[in-house]
């Protein structure tokens, strides 16, 4: 019987590795780009490479493509926006070339983005929530989005399904660390006035709905005014509940059993990190359209039922 096998990039990040245990756990081979040089793995099912001119399979039947450096390190300046852009479209450019030369066509491949596609609400009301079919904006976490998820559209014979996601919360690892200090030390609750959008999801959800594209591959045929069967979708991979910055700090306060004392102005993160104090002031709500209409369910809807499994209360 044929072990299937993925071919993964960003699989030593921090949502790659939680998914290379589950794709190994489910008997899946994996084929793990890096840009580490000499890991090894002690599974006979888990290969490390660190480039695509290493790459000695023609078989590939899933890619997984999350290569690209943390978005919330280091601040905004020109360089580091270029790290952020060649991280991303570069390595997506690379597979899709690799995949076109060798004639590859994977049952279907899916590829990271995030839902900073829609950017900021400028007037901060806030008052309705984007979808799939939500436009993206001009500003540069939008654009870094775009030019992501551009790459994939130059290459229409593949099935790509595009998954933007939210903040992805797990037990150490990711931003939740950092958003739980100032909680745990009784310091900070809100930040400005707490009405900004939080957009999160669970790893476990993120990890869930990958595997159920994996399996609905065949479904997921794109129509659009101009092009019929395109063979692209989008997926926003995010909590159906609409969270807060104010209802993370209350739940995360009360899991905790903490009281913390201060507000945090917004003017501070203005002053510190310039255009990044975006990802933290502003957003925009984002509702799961498209998983939830295909029947997906999350096993962690509510920001309640995600802290509590994750601190164990």
């Amino acid at each position: 019987m044929h072990q299937a096998t993925v071919l993964l990039t960003g699989g030593s990040g921090f949502i790659g590795t939680h998914l290379i245990k589950e794709l190994l756990a489910q008997d899946f081979k994996v084929i793990s780009l890096s840009r580490k040089a000499g890991r090894v793995s002690k599974s006979p099912h888990l290969t490390w490479l660190q480039s695509f001119d290493e790459m000695k399979h023609d078989r590939i039947d899933y890619v997984i493509n999350l290569a690209g450096e943390s978005i919330g390190q280091g601040r905004w300046t020109a360089t580091r926006k270029q790290q952020l852009i060649e991280s991303r479209v570069n390595t997506t450019e690379l597979l899709y070339e690799y995949l076109h030369k060798r004639k590859i066509f994977p049952k279907c491949i899916i590829s990271g983005s995030a839902v900073g596609y829609y950017g900021i609400d400028e007037t901060e009301m806030w008052s309705s929530a984007c979808d799939e079919q939500s436009p993206a904006q001009a500003i540069f976490m939008s654009e870094l989005c775009q030019r992501w998820e551009h790459v994939t559209a130059l290459y229409p014979e593949q099935n790509t399904q595009i998954i933007r996601l939210g903040v992805v919360l797990a037990a150490g690892g990711g931003i939740l660390p950092q958003m739980l200090r100032p909680i745990q030390m009784n310091l900070v609750s809100k930040i400005g006035h707490g009405r900004q959008p939080l957009v999160w999801v669970h790893i476990q959800d993120a990890i869930r709905a990958i595997f159920y594209l994996m399996k609905q591959a065949d479904l997921s045929v794109l129509q659009t005014e101009n092009t019929v069967n395109v063979r692209q979708a989008v997926y926003n991979v995010v909590a159906p509940e609409r969270t807060t910055q104010a209802d993370f700090s209350i739940v995360a306060a009360r899991q905790l059993n903490k009281k913390p004392m201060f507000n945090m102005p917004s003017v501070i993160f203005k002053i510190l990190l310039g255009e990044q104090a975006q990802l933290i002031l502003n957003g925009q709500f984002v509702k799961p359209s498209a998983l939830l209409a295909q029947g997906f369910e999350f096993k962690f809807p509510t920001l309640k039922q995600a802290l509590q499994d994750i601190l164990g209360t």
